[in-house]
């Protein structure tokens, strides 16, 4: 895992980009947010299945994550975990996965790819408070000129706190990209 401050440059210098996981929002993913949540082990579910982010799976899983996958297009199965993964859409996780609860659940480049308006980021965030374990964390990935900032949605006061992990601060912004990370954790309350 490379430490945040040899990130810094990915968080600010553009470089060129020929395949998505370039991107310095990528390439943090890669290198700092999955080695830390694979630290963390336990059963994580990943929300929005391509062929770029099956590479990712087994990298938790090297840490000892179960993983499972889900994403609302039938045809993203084949890039999802084996066995593991559901169609559906994310704003009825709590039906999907009633019987499964999650330690960590990454939800990257959905809200605002598919998951547009307000009230369905409500929906999608109180669906996936009801799968994810009381401190269970949520890696929350959007972009600033798809969406408002999700952390003005009801449902984050109601059921989320920012957090960190590890070393890594709650919110993570990019100046070469419009991505944001948003640490989450399920309130105890």
């Amino acid at each position: 895992m490379r430490p945040l401050s040899a990130l810094r440059n990915l968080f600010s210098n553009p470089s060129p980009v020929r395949d998505i996981r370039d991107l310095p929002d990528r390439q943090a993913l890669a290198h700092t947010y999955l080695p830390a949540l694979a630290a963390r082990g336990g059963r994580i579910l990943w929300v929005g299945c391509r062929r770029y982010t099956s590479t990712d799976y087994p990298v938790l899983e090297r840490g000892g994550a179960e993983v499972w996958t889900t994403d609302i297009d039938p045809r993203a199965a084949r890039w999802g975990r084996s066995g593991r993964h559901q169609t559906g859409d994310i704003c009825q996780a709590d039906q999907i996965f009633d019987d499964l609860r999650f330690d960590t659940i990454v939800c990257n480049g959905v809200l605002g790819f598919g998951v547009d308006a307000p009230c369905d980021q409500e929906r999608a965030l109180t669906a996936m408070a009801a799968i994810l374990k009381p401190g269970g964390l949520l890696l929350l990935g959007w972009n600033t000129d798809r969406i408002a900032d999700p952390l003005d949605l009801p449902a984050l006061d109601h059921f989320y706190e920012p957090a960190s992990l590890g070393a890594i601060p709650s919110r993570v912004r990019f100046d070469a990209v419009t991505h944001v990370y948003d640490v989450l954790a399920r309130a105890l309350r």
